[in-house]
This record gives C-alpha cells, sequence and structure tokens, in this order.
C-alpha cells in the first residue's frame, strides 16, 4: 500500500511540476510577444541602432 501511494504522490508532484512550468514559461511568452507587437506597431525604425566594427585580430599560434 506504501508503495501504490508514494508512486500517486510523485506522479502528482512532477504533474504538477510541469504544470507550473509551462504556465511560468507561456505566460513569459506571451508577455514578450505582446511588448514586441507593441514595439512594433509604434514605430518602424528602432530609436537605438549599435553598429559594431569589424576587428580582426592577427596573433601568433603557440
Amino acid at each position: 500500500m506504501f508503495t501504490a501511494s508514494n508512486n500517486t504522490t510523485r506522479l502528482a508532484a512532477f504533474s504538477f511540476a510541469v504544470l507550473m512550468t509551462v504556465v511560468v514559461n507561456g505566460g513569459m511568452l506571451l508577455k514578450f510577444d505582446s511588448v514586441a507587437q507593441e514595439m512594433a506597431a509604434h514605430s518602424t525604425q528602432p530609436s537605438n541602432v549599435a553598429v559594431l566594427e569589424t576587428v580582426t585580430i592577427v596573433a601568433r599560434r603557440v
């Protein structure tokens, strides 16, 4: 009887952990998506654009 109860408890805990993971990650993805769509609707050009220079490093192989 103890083994069946222990397995049921583990299954319930695992199911709850999976459910909470899906809820939290899904909520974050929905929030990121809504912010991205809101920013895309307000402007066509991003206000801060970073341009990175190309750097070539020449070094002696050891």
